[in-house]
C-alpha cells in the first residue's frame, strides 16, 4: 500500500513528468551501457563497440543535463513549496538518478 500511496504522490507532484522524462533519459542511459558492456565483453566488431560507446556517452551526457535541469528547478522551488515529502521524495529520486549516472561513469 505504502508503495501504491508513494506512486500516487508522485503523480500529483508539479514535477512528474520532468520526472518521468530525467528517468526515461536514465533508462536509455542503462540499456545504452549494459548494451555497449556485452559488445565490449564478448569482443565483437570494433565499428559496433565504437558506435555504441558514441551513443553512451550521448546518452550519459543527456541524461546528466536533464539531472541537473531538474535539480536546478525542484530547488528554485523550495522556497514555494515547503513540504517535507515533497523535498524527500524529490531527493530521493535525485539520489537515485545520480547512483544510476555513477555506476555507469565507472
Amino acid at each position: 500500500m505504502m508503495v501504491a500511496n508513494s506512486f500516487t504522490m508522485w503523480q500529483k507532484d508539479t514535477f512528474f513528468s520532468a520526472a518521468e522524462e530525467v528517468q526515461e533519459s536514465a533508462d536509455l542511459m542503462e540499456s545504452t551501457y549494459r548494451a555497449w558492456d556485452r559488445v565490449r565483453k564478448e569482443s565483437l566488431a570494433a565499428d559496433d563497440l565504437s558506435e555504441l560507446s558514441r551513443d553512451l556517452q550521448t546518452a550519459l551526457g543527456t541524461a546528466k543535463w536533464q539531472l541537473e535541469e531538474f535539480e536546478k528547478a525542484v530547488r528554485l522551488s523550495y522556497g514555494i513549496y515547503d513540504d517535507k515529502n515533497t523535498t524527500n521524495r524529490h531527493g530521493q529520486f535525485i539520489a537515485a538518478i545520480r547512483s544510476q549516472i555513477s555506476r555507469v561513469e565507472e
